[in-house]
């Protein structure tokens, strides 16, 4: 048999301040889950604003660059991301190109040119969207307004506007 015995003792002023206080840090702790999620989405939400590239003053385009594992490197808008795969639309690459050989150059001395050239251009025909798979994914840049990849792009389309 287990007995039990049980002191009672009159309420003091001490015992009274001590039940007061132990009510006001329950009201406290309520605060406290409150202020950690306004800082977390305060934190998030600069983050995404600083990384978007709205931050450093330069205009960011709706373009970006699609560094891939194999070297190549895909200019466009993305589509959609999802786990497993990043679609590419309105798809651009860089072409590199070497002059002739003259006799008077400088051996080694022969300037590089590049083009831009809009995939559904080769023979192949193929359509203007890519699914990359994300495994072959270095990764993705957005590309500024002023930069001459995304000038390079709105060159061709003008140029196209005048076709018919």
């Amino acid at each position: 048999m287990v007995t039990f015995s049980q002191q009672t003792t009159a309420p003091t002023a001490t015992s009274a301040s001590a039940a007061s206080a132990k009510s006001g840090s329950k009201g406290g702790n309520k605060i406290l889950p409150l202020v950690v999620v306004v800082a977390v989405i305060a934190v998030v939400a600069g983050g995404y604003w600083f990384f978007r590239g709205r931050g450093g003053g330069a205009v960011s385009s709706d373009y970006q660059a699609v560094f891939l594992t194999n070297g190549r490197t895909y200019y466009g808008k993305v589509a959609s991301s999802g786990s497993s795969e990043v679609v590419l639309r309105d798809i651009y690459y860089m072409v590199a190109t070497q002059p002739a050989a003259d006799a008077e150059a400088t051996p080694g001395a022969r300037d590089v040119q590049y083009t831009l050239v809009k995939l559904g251009e080769e023979m192949r025909g193929p359509m203007d969207e890519m699914r990359i798979n994300r495994e072959h994914i270095l990764y993705i840049e957005s590309l500024r307004e002023d930069g001459k990849v995304v000038q390079a792009i709105q060159q061709y389309k003008a140029s196209l506007e005048g076709q018919p």
